[in-house]
């Protein structure tokens, strides 16, 4: 038996590891480009949130100043004691410049952006001392009770001079103080300049860092959309791979398998190849077993020519046309048997079976019906045959009357039948050649009776009438 072999073909072990590996490891990445890209993210966030509130505490120190320079001119200009406790709840309270400069620490110490808002906080604190003086004069200008002030503007020294200056002086000089746009002036402008700069300074440093995180999250969406290409790609040529490996070469073998056909196993993953391969072989002995069993149930297992249900098969086709059904029985086959024993039986029974095969033509069909009957169905033999079938069977006999060292001589005697008669059927084709098997027998055996209304001479050897012959 021919044995299919399962070669080739890709393992789906491997194709899974390697399928797997390969979407895993994009898995990881993609992870990891996403946890990049928000901690990116974030840290923009943050770095946008850091600028705010650094750009808040510079505003807060311009504000703070510029606060504190409003409310002193109020004060020096109207004399109003609020104007001067709000001056000193925004310096002692409130303290902007300090908190502002206090942001912009957790961020920038130790950077110049840090030391110019420093240096600015630095000349607003230089400048409360002109704003003290200016005060403490406009106080002496109103005969206001000193002791009744915070101790900055109460403990400020006046000169002797200016302790001699009457009313109008002493409050033209206070104005001229904080009005100055020498001194004073100078002090706000380099407060102005400290600010500006160090705002410039955090919105180029914000630029920058933007620029950079941008840039990196640029980078890591562009490989995140490879990675998803590959993703695709990965998750494509799996699906390719198991449809061309698998699916289509199951749905193939399906179709196959229902016509009990061989499947092929040059295509398909290697355990499909495999699986085919085995099929194959179950198929083919199966096919093999079938075909061994129908031989064994339709031939003779001793001769191996057919047996009764061999001839049956074939009786009523036989019945229908122009054919001839030969009945043979060989004379005193169980004495044979008593005498020379079953062995020699089986040799003569082997010998008979040759004897006939090769004298019928290979389209004919032996059979062997009973324990020494046989059966030769002629095809296309019609009654125009009754001569060759003579010849035949005296060849057959005169070759078996022959006798060997192992097998004796033996006569046989024959009965022939004709198809093709209206509403014949094939029992009664049997039937007819077996009452012309027995015109032979009752006559003594070793001739033949055709029903064809000749007869060989000694047919008749016991005297029977024919009226008996035939009941």
């Amino acid at each position: 038996m021919k044995k299919d072999k399962a070669t080739g073909g890709i393992r789906l072990r491997i194709m899974n590891y390697v399928t797997g590996g390969i979407t895993l490891v994009i898995a990881v990445l993609m992870l990891a480009t996403t946890f990049l890209a928000i901690a990116d993210y974030n840290s923009l966030r943050h770095t946008s949130e850091a600028f705010v509130e650094c750009l808040d505490g510079a505003e807060q120190i311009q504000d703070a100043s510029d606060y504190l320079t409003e409310h002193v001119r109020y004060f020096v200009g109207s004399g109003m004691r609020e104007y001067l406790d709000l001056y000193f709840e925004e310096a002692k309270v409130t303290r902007r410049r300090e908190e502002g400069l206090s942001k912009l620490g957790k961020h920038f110490a130790g950077t110049e952006l840090y030391d110019a808002l420093e240096r600015a906080v630095e000349d607003s604190y230089a400048l409360m001392e002109i704003e003290y003086h200016a005060m403490r004069l406009r106080l002496e200008s109103i005969h206001a009770d000193p002791s009744e002030y915070p101790a900055e503007v109460r403990d400020w020294p006046l000169s002797a001079e200016e302790l001699g200056w009457d009313e109008e002086t002493q409050m033209d000089q206070s104005r001229k103080l904080v009005y100055d746009e020498q001194e004073y002036g100078i002090y706000k402008d380099e407060i102005t300049g400290q600010v500006n700069r160090c705002l410039e300074g955090l919105e180029n440093d914000l630029q920058g860092r933007q620029a950079k995180k941008a840039g990196q999250l640029r980078a890591l969406v562009i490989l995140e959309q490879i990675l998803i290409i590959l993703m695709i790609s990965a998750v494509g040529l799996l699906v390719i791979l198991t449809s061309v490996n698998v699916f289509h070469p199951l749905i193939r073998a399906e179709q196959l398998i229902r016509r009990e056909e061989p499947i092929p196993v040059e295509r398909g993953s290697y355990e499909y190849r495999f699986f085919a391969a085995t099929y194959n072989r179950m198929v083919e002995a199966s096919k093999e077993n079938r075909e061994r069993l129908a031989f064994k149930a339709s031939h003779d297992y001793l001769t191996g020519i057919f047996n009764r249900s061999g001839l049956d098969r074939y009786l009523d086709r036989a019945a229908e046309g122009q054919n001839a059904l030969v009945l043979v029985d060989l004379d005193g086959f169980k004495g044979v048997n008593d005498t020379y024993g079953h062995d020699v039986g089986d040799k003569i029974l082997r010998k008979f079976s040759e004897k006939l095969s090769a004298s019928f033509r290979s389209g004919d069909r032996i059979c062997r019906i009973g324990g020494d009957e046989f059966a030769v169905i002629m095809w296309n033999a019609g009654v125009e045959c009754a001569a060759m079938i003579r010849e035949k069977i005296a060849s057959v006999n005169a070759e078996m009357r022959i006798s060997s060292e192992d097998v004796p001589s033996v006569t046989i005697s024959v009965g022939v039948a004709f198809g093709g008669e209206s509403d014949l059927t094939g029992r009664d084709l049997f039937r007819n050649a077996d009452r012309e098997l027995y015109r032979v027998k009752r006559s003594g055996g070793c001739g033949i009776s055709i029903r064809d209304g000749s007869q060989d001479e000694g047919d008749n050897r016991d005297g029977l009438p024919e009226d008996e012959i035939e009941k």
